[in-house]
């Protein structure tokens, strides 16, 4: 077996510019508009493997491969039943249809197994609440829960309680439902067709999904089971999807990195030696997972295909289809313009998928004649000449798919926001330890600006409160002006989890430690202060109750953990087995070599242990013990960046917030996770999951943060202890929304405000001050072709496919320049789901945007 490594990292950076110039000097006469430059350029880092001419794209080939990946993000050929990767990330990236929007909870541990891998359907499949004080099966804003329900602005937040400032307060109603986006019908597929047209899969399977009366008629979508981030500075994740599962390292044939490549031997790319011998391969592209993001929808059951669709068999499609074909492409589209047809609708004849790989990749990836298959026979891979099987190309699509993608996505980088803008200016000062300005204290205060306007006082102190740090933080006494957002959601990409060109030149030391020492904040006589140990970039705020969506302490498809701290904590308390370290880059960081002769070594740990600590003892040099009490993993989620969060509703992983001043109040108290005794179990409507848990709250898996469900089931752990980081605490703002009595109702009258003006909303106006006008008016790099938008479907089935028919909206196209600003199309900036115009992108009565 023969594998191709490509681990040194050089950043490839491309601009909408570069782009438009080599299209324009390629295709010929037309040309496209482009946007200036970025005020602070904010890059992501690519593996140097899809630089020209290292092996994968060929001299010349970038400007190609970022045309072929936009095509293939917006075709909506490519899915089984006329989903593009683009329908569920149509709005700012993301997704704010209403319509058949919910799933019922698939990923809750406490309704059935939840196996590993891509989607688990293991899980509740009945809507609804599941525990308060109103009726349960019932959905907030009335009626009974059941599929392709339209949301209402009563149905949120979907966890209400007797008094939002107090999260053990009674409880009106929670659920485990999430709201998400609908994807393909349930049907196991067949094969498919050219031109286009929709795969053949068996009888629609609508036991769970549907839109008549009962299950079974008129069969709808499914709808996946985590709310859709925004694909828009995806590219600087270092690992995709709520759960962090699209691994950082690129293997060319699943989204899992060299999980895939030691668990199936059969997950390979072709190529051919000298002598014309076919061998199998994989490619391994550091930095590389939103590559490995982009293979999971194409052939997903939930997603985007019917099941058991493979990557092979999507390139049978679309290599003998029209790129496009079904969908208008703008002439001054800056990636597309230049080859999209004079008349009608896709690309021009010339520019077909199969031209658009050839002038993109290395010929050593799609140049050799024949049909094969790749099979694994126990451990080992075995490739045949077979008559009835796939070409090099077919075969090896995956690759040209996830590589063209992660070009594409990479140029979608907003970095023109309002706040911005006012930073360049000096308007805003940012400073401190953790920010750019050396000698300002910590936090933000306005600053005179060189050119245009003042900042608004409004903003300026929700940036000092996002920015700040809390009244004693230093120790008791010590001044605070500030909540401390700032630690996980840092300036400039405003997420921990990110990583940019500008922050270092070298992504592992951009990037140390991968596993974060968190001293968790004790109580008194319940726990702590304990020296925890979580996932750099992911972490368990109490959103939601942990067994209803484990997250990163689920495992892959082959049973491992997808967590770097559990297979940290299995490394060490295994002897410092090197055999429990699964990826790439948590090798490197515990053996050092990303940082020779550093203390940031992470091998010189201990086992876990309950002994607690009373600060932070983060890994020290060579021989320093370290002595973890908690591992904060079951439960953890990507921490998200909020550029544009107020283009992007509903929120949280869990989606069932449907505006930032919701958001704020759960923040505001510290969040939702409920505590567990003897006597408030089942008494305060607390949901407990089946467990024989006597303490902790709802968001703990034990004191070591890694006891099972069947244990606590079981009742040999009583424990719950909490998995919620020990950043998470009440904020003390003021909220004049808040019931009379309350600490954050008293500060609005002491502070004489009201909701327009106190605490809450000045984080919220702080927020939307991220969005950038391109993003919000699809200018470029943000332009798109038009795509047809499936906003739920109807109990009706006019055409007799067995399938409900789809309520359809056509998004028109945008090229360089954008929508204009008065014409409806762009999207407000309010950071409310059921703001005026915030379902334009899907059907809804658009808004003029000043």
């Amino acid at each position: 077996m023969s594998a191709h490594r490509f681990a040194v990292m050089r950043p490839l950076v491309v601009t909408v510019s570069v782009i438009a110039v080599a299209m324009a000097a390629l295709a010929g006469s037309k040309t496209t508009t482009t946007t200036p430059p970025a005020q602070t350029p904010m890059h992501p880092f690519l593996p140097a493997g899809i630089a020209e001419g290292a092996g994968i794209i060929r001299p010349g080939g970038t400007a190609y491969a970022i045309a072929l990946g936009k095509a293939l993000f917006w075709d909506q050929q490519a899915g089984s039943q006329g989903v593009a990767c683009a329908g569920c990330h149509f709005h700012a990236g993301a997704d704010t249809r209403l319509t058949n929007q919910v799933n019922p909870g698939f990923n809750d541990l406490t309704v059935g197994v939840t196996p590993g891998g891509e989607i688990s359907t293991g899980g509740d499949t009945k809507f609804g609440s599941t525990a308060g004080s109103q009726p349960l099966g019932t959905f907030a804003g009335g009626g009974a829960g059941r599929p392709d329900h339209t949301l209402k602005a009563k149905d949120f937040p979907g966890h209400q309680l007797v008094d939002h400032t107090d999260r053990n307060s009674a409880l009106i109603i929670t659920t485990n439902d999430r709201v998400s986006s609908q994807g393909a019908f349930a049907a196991t597929f067949l094969s498919v067709q050219k031109n286009g047209k929709t795969d053949v899969c068996t009888a629609i399977d609508g036991s769970i999904f549907y839109a008549g009366k009962q299950p079974g008629q008129y069969p709808a979508r499914e709808v996946e089971p985590r709310n859709t981030p925004t694909v828009v500075n995806s590219a600087l994740n270092h690992r995709q999807f709520w759960d962090g599962r699209a691994n950082n390292m690129f293997n060319g044939v699943g989204t899992f990195g060299m999980r895939d490549i030691n668990g199936n031997p059969a997950a390979r790319l072709l190529k051919f030696d000298n002598l014309g011998n076919p061998y199998p391969t994989f490619v391994q592209l550091e930095n590389g997972s939103l590559a490995s993001q982009a293979l999971g929808p194409p052939t997903n059951a939930v997603e985007m295909s019917c099941n058991g669709r493979s990557m092979p068999d999507v390139a049978v499609k679309l290599l003998a289809t029209l790129p496009l074909a079904q969908q208008q492409v703008d002439p001054t589209d800056s990636v597309l313009g230049t080859l999209d047809a004079t008349k009608g609708k896709g690309l021009d004849p010339t520019y077909t998928y199969d031209w658009l790989i050839r002038q993109a990749f290395d010929s050593s990836w799609w140049g050799n004649a024949g049909t094969w298959r790749i099979t694994a026979n126990g451990s080992n891979t075995v490739i045949n000449a077979d008559p009835t099987g796939y070409t090099q190309e077919q075969l090896n699509f995956s690759l040209f798919w996830g590589v063209a993608i992660m070009m594409y996505e990479s140029t979608l980088i907003s970095n023109e926001s309002e706040y911005d803008n006012l930073v360049a200016s000096g308007a805003l000062q940012i400073g401190g330890a953790l920010s750019p300005i050396p000698g300002l204290p910590i936090g933000c205060q306005a600053g005179t600006p060189t050119s245009g306007s003042a900042a608004d006082p409004l903003l300026v102190r929700g940036c000092q409160l996002f920015h700040g740090l809390p009244p004693g933080f230093f120790g008791p006494g010590s001044p605070g002006t500030g909540v401390a957002c700032i630690f996980c959601h840092g300036d400039p990409t405003f997420s921990e989890n990110q990583q940019t060109l500008e922050a270092n030149s070298n992504p592992f030391t951009a990037f140390t430690p991968f596993l974060s020492p968190v001293t968790d904040i004790g109580v008194t006589g319940v726990r702590g202060p304990y020296n925890d140990l979580r996932d750099l970039g992911f972490a368990n705020i109490g959103i939601r109750p942990v067994f209803t969506d484990q997250m990163l302490g689920r495992v892959d498809p082959y049973g491992n953990p997808l967590s770097y701290g559990r297979q940290y904590m299995n490394y060490l308390n295994h002897g410092n087995d090197a055999s429990f370290l699964l990826d790439p880059f948590l090798q490197n960081a515990v053996a050092a070599t990303a940082f020779p002769g550093g203390a940031g070594a992470l091998a010189q740990g201990s086992p876990l242990t309950l002994t607690p600590n009373t600060g932070p003892n983060p890994p020290g040099p060579p021989g320093t013990p370290v002595n973890w009490a908690k591992l904060e993993t079951d439960g953890a989620s990507k921490v998200p960046g909020l550029r544009n969060v107020g283009l992007t509703p509903p929120y949280f992983s869990w989606g069932y917030y449907a505006n930032l001043r919701q958001v704020m109040e759960v923040y505001n108290r510290g969040l939702s996770s409920r505590n567990v005794t003897d006597t408030n179990a089942g008494v305060l409507g607390f949901d407990a999951h089946g467990t024989a848990c006597a303490s902790g709250d709802d968001s703990g898996s034990g004191p070591d943060g890694n006891t099972s469900y069947a244990d606590l089931v079981a009742g040999n752990v009583r424990n719950c202890d909490t998995n919620v980081t020990g950043l998470i605490t009440p904020l003390g703002l003021s909220d004049c929304g808040a019931p009379k009595g309350t600490v954050p109702y008293s500060l609005c009258k002491a502070n004489k405000q009201t909701t327009a003006n106190d605490d809450l909303a000045a984080m919220v106006r702080f927020l939307i001050s991220l969005t950038d006008t391109r993003v919000q008016c699809s200018a470029a790099p943000f332009d798109h072709p038009a795509l047809t938008v499936i906003a739920g479907q109807t109990a009706s089935d006019t055409n007799g496919d067995g399938m409900a028919d789809d309520i359809t909206y056509k998004l028109p196209a945008s090229g360089a320049a954008g929508f204009k600003h008065g014409s409806g199309n762009c999207i407000p900036n309010a950071g409310d789901l059921f703001a005026p115009g915030m379902q334009t992108t899907s059907g809804g009565t658009g808004v003029s945007i000043p």
